[in-house]
């Protein structure tokens, strides 16, 4: 579906918008609002699909949802982002945590000898994974196939 929505002339999509979940309060028996901002956890899912879909699609991918801190940003960057968006953390904290986060992020940069962004950005992507099955479900069937009773 997201290649056919970028042959068909957009600039881009973004992986993934935080949708609206309800609750059920049970002591007052009433449908309620589940927490509306994101946490670090909720990053696992537009992490694998912007992985999996990084240089699969003619247009650009952005990443959002869970996207807390310096890590996440290079997390996605790493799985092939073009563009990674902050939402929940800047409510939190304020936008003064951006220029944190470009801080840590340039820090990262120098550590690892990159000097632009474009010599690591898809470096971890499944297209260019030595180990692709690391973004399918296969990981998941592993996983529990070892585990013990």
């Amino acid at each position: 579906m997201l290649k056919k929505f970028s042959e068909s002339g957009i600039q881009g999509l973004i992986l993934f918008n935080r949708f609206y979940s309800p609750d059920i309060d049970i002591d007052k028996l009433i449908v309620t609002s589940a927490p509306i901002i994101s946490s670090p956890t909720d990053i696992s899912n537009s992490l694998r699909w912007i992985g999996i879909m990084s240089q699969r699609v003619n247009c650009s991918l952005a990443a959002s949802t869970g996207i807390h801190d310096s890590k996440a940003v290079i997390k996605q960057l790493l799985a092939g982002a073009d563009a990674v968006q902050l939402a929940s953390i800047l409510y939190k904290q304020g936008s003064t945590i951006i220029t944190e986060i470009l801080n840590e992020i340039a820090n990262w940069m120098e550590l690892k000898k990159f000097n632009n962004i474009s010599d690591f950005k898809g470096k971890l992507s499944q297209s260019q994974s030595i180990n692709p099955a690391s973004f399918e479900r296969v990981q998941f069937m592993k996983y529990f196939r070892e585990m013990k009773a």
